[in-house]
């Protein structure tokens, strides 16, 4: 096998890549700044409820999950529209499923965000 040699340059062109990656999906994708904003709010009241660090790590488990499906959707979505631009019912499924995976993925963020955060809140009303 020929393996490339690891150099610094590389690594920093790679993650020159995956940022300009991100920058798209926060431009180009409206539900993914929906997320980014959400993620920020979940950072708020982790920090300002003194959430656990146990409890703070599965928040930002539940947070990057939804990050990673939606950046998986939206690169399947754009290798489809370009193999094949006209609407094909199989696409049509498979563009389906993507955004179902992001919506589960969501309300399962919801979910741990809420099992966190009422103990806390309900401290504060009671």
């Amino acid at each position: 096998m020929n393996y490339n040699k690891f150099t610094i340059r590389k690594m920093f062109k790679s993650f020159h890549y995956a940022f300009r990656g991100v920058i798209f999906l926060l431009i180009s994708e409206k539900n993914a700044r929906i997320h980014a904003v959400a993620t920020v709010l979940v950072g708020i009241f982790a920090y300002v409820l003194g959430v656990t660090r146990i409890e703070a790590a599965v928040l930002f488990i539940a947070v990057v999950l939804v990050f990673a499906i939606e950046i998986i959707n939206t690169a399947i979505e754009k290798v489809c529209d370009v193999c094949h631009p006209e609407d094909h019912h199989i696409i049509a499924r498979v563009k389906d499923a993507m955004a179902g995976a992001v919506l589960i993925s969501a309300v399962i963020a919801v979910v741990v965000a809420l099992l966190v955060f009422l103990p806390y809140i309900k401290q504060i009303f009671v």
